[in-house]
């Protein structure tokens, strides 16, 4: 791909998930790779010196340096990309663990998104952009003493934590009435169905299950009131094909079942879940 106008020509980019026994062994590229730690621990070894990556942290490898990252304690997620330097002053933010500024992690969830998801056939300029912008402003706050890169916030890994979440949950509203399997909804933003499943408990402290169940039973509560669809066609609507299975899980959620709560206009005498 080309990017003349841009200080960098991208060559390749990803995201990537690894386990606990992440390890890539000793290798070298001919040109920069830039390496970023979202979530878990790296520890990336480069030219037999040992940089510890946290989340929101990066490092800046030059090109033909040897370079080895394991993951240590925490399974992590990560991006990097390797590019040529057409223009760009590095040598300050080179082979140094740098976190994220608090201005550039708009960009970096750009970023991430962009590079899970591409929307179009300009998203490989997007991305070429995104991380300009990212290495310039690490470059001028090098050169304005670094205080904010040296300071890590968790603020970026919830945002992109609190989308994910909103996605799968905007998808599980528009097939309400399809089987949704943890697979299927991991598909739906390229994770594993197990840290999928951490991200949903993090961020809406239920299980993948229960947040299906949840979204189901909410649009049927909806439905009691505002429509006029029969009981059995609202439980058929919103996935369930056992009737006495939707009206127990209603009764346990809700605290009344279906019927009373249409009659009752929607009170109950019991807290409802969000």
């Amino acid at each position: 791909m080309m990017h003349n106008d841009l200080p960098i020509r991208l060559q390749r980019v990803g995201y990537r998930e690894k386990g606990t026994q992440y390890h890539y062994g000793p290798h070298r590229h001919d040109i920069y790779q830039w390496y970023c730690v979202l979530y878990g621990v790296v520890d990336m070894a480069i030219e037999q010196e040992h940089h510890l990556l946290r989340a929101e942290e990066c490092i800046l490898i030059p090109p033909g340096a040897t370079r080895s990252p394991r993951s240590v304690e925490r399974a992590p997620g990560y991006l990097w990309a390797h590019f040529a330097n057409l223009r760009l002053d590095l040598e300050p933010i080179t082979g140094c663990v740098l976190a994220i500024p608090m201005e550039l992690r708009g960009d970096l969830l750009a970023l991430v998104s962009e590079t899970q998801n591409p929307v179009d056939s300009q998203a490989d300029d997007l991305i070429a952009i995104l991380l300009s912008r990212i290495l310039i402003g690490l470059r001028r706050g090098c050169a304005g003493g670094g205080a904010a890169a040296g300071q890590r916030s968790s603020s970026l890994h919830a945002a992109y934590q609190t989308e994910i979440v909103q996605r799968v949950e905007s998808y599980v509203r528009n097939n309400l009435g399809r089987p949704l399997a943890r697979a299927d909804l991991a598909r739906v933003v390229r994770l594993s169905p197990a840290h999928l499943a951490r991200i949903v408990q993090r961020v809406r402290h239920k299980t993948l299950n229960e947040l299906v169940t949840a979204t189901r039973l909410e649009y049927s509560k909806k439905l009691l009131l505002e429509s006029t669809l029969s009981i059995s066609q609202i439980c058929m609507s919103v996935g369930y094909r056992s009737f006495s299975h939707f009206s127990t899980l209603f009764r346990r959620y809700v605290g009344i079942p279906p019927s009373d709560y249409r009659q009752s206009g929607g009170r109950t005498w019991r807290k409802e879940f969000s």
